[in-house]
């Protein structure tokens, strides 16, 4: 049997629908192999596709090492299952790594249902430790560009919804850091870390795929998102930027979460489904802070 020549490997959590809606689009070509992660055990996907049953909830960074290892190829295609490729995604992918041998990996480029490009979204600088800090206040001063850049321009941090690495790439950096539980920030981890040997990510926008944003929220609910987040925002700048940054993001955590909690009757989060819900996350993201973000409870073990 010939060994496909991309893998995509999906890692899915109560997204039953978006999974099998993205199996019916996958291309049946043998070069093109879709290998889903099933972190709630509740997938029934045509027998073409490489199902990966872990028993519990490994996250996105752990799922998505775990399909890395079940793949069959050389070139890695990390997708959300909100997805969808339109015609010639993935043929356009491997066209883009052999014009461009020496990327550790390409970036696709993202549209929104209407068309609209994702790219302000999507493509990211890395963040500076005090842009990081500032999220404490539900301010997020890092943006992507406004004009879509050119084909081959680099990337420095683009997000994981798409991303196409060489698994030899990927391997040299030990993959994802798998304590970035559930999700968030595992993707700019990755990215900084394949910065330090210099790997170039390059944007190939002849590779299109449909994508559905927040696809993980209303699953997880407004709190777990919050806690979530700050918890891995925290790790990650005391991997990258040292034990001070972290602690003092920690600190600025209640203080921002309480003020915006003064906030919630003029202006309720957008994330949040109500305003008692706003006010329950934020109250409760305050005292995980004051814990010291304490590990979730379904950490990787």
């Amino acid at each position: 049997m010939t060994s496909p020549r991309l893998s995509t490997v999906v890692v899915a959590w109560r997204s039953g629908r978006d999974a099998a809606e993205l199996a019916a689009a996958f291309p049946r070509d043998p070069r093109f192999e879709l290998v889903v992660v099933d972190n709630s055990g509740e997938l029934s996907l045509p027998d073409f596709v490489r199902l990966v049953r872990p028993g519990r909830n490994l996250g996105f960074g752990a799922g998505s090492n775990a399909g890395a290892r079940a793949a069959g190829a050389e070139l890695l295609l990390f997708l959300n299952p909100d997805a969808r490729p339109l015609p010639g995604a993935f043929e356009a992918l491997l066209e883009g790594f052999e014009r461009h041998a020496d990327a550790a990996g390409l970036v696709p480029r993202l549209v929104g249902e209407d068309g609209a490009s994702q790219c302000a979204w999507q493509l990211r600088p890395l963040p500076s430790p005090a842009a990081l800090v500032a999220h404490a206040f539900f301010w997020n001063p890092v943006r992507g560009p406004r004009v879509e850049p050119p084909a081959g321009a680099a990337i420095a941090q683009p997000a994981a919804a798409a991303l196409a690495l060489r698994r030899q790439a990927f391997a040299a950096v030990g993959g994802f850091d798998e304590r970035y539980w559930p999700a968030w920030f595992e993707d700019v981890d990755l990215a900084q870390r394949l910065a330090t040997p210099g790997e170039r990510l390059l944007y190939w926008p002849a590779a299109t795929f449909q994508h559905r944003l927040g696809g993980s929220l209303p699953a997880l609910g407004y709190g777990g998102f919050l806690e979530a987040y700050d918890r891995n925002l925290r790790h990650y700048l005391a991997r990258h930027h040292g034990p001070v940054w972290a602690a003092l993001f920690t600190a600025l955590v209640p203080v921002g979460a309480l003020a915006r909690l003064a906030l919630v009757p003029l202006l309720p989060p957008r994330r949040a489904t109500s305003r008692r819900e706003a006010a329950r996350a934020l109250a409760s993201v305050a005292r995980a802070a004051w814990r010291g973000f304490p590990a979730p409870a379904e950490a990787p073990r």
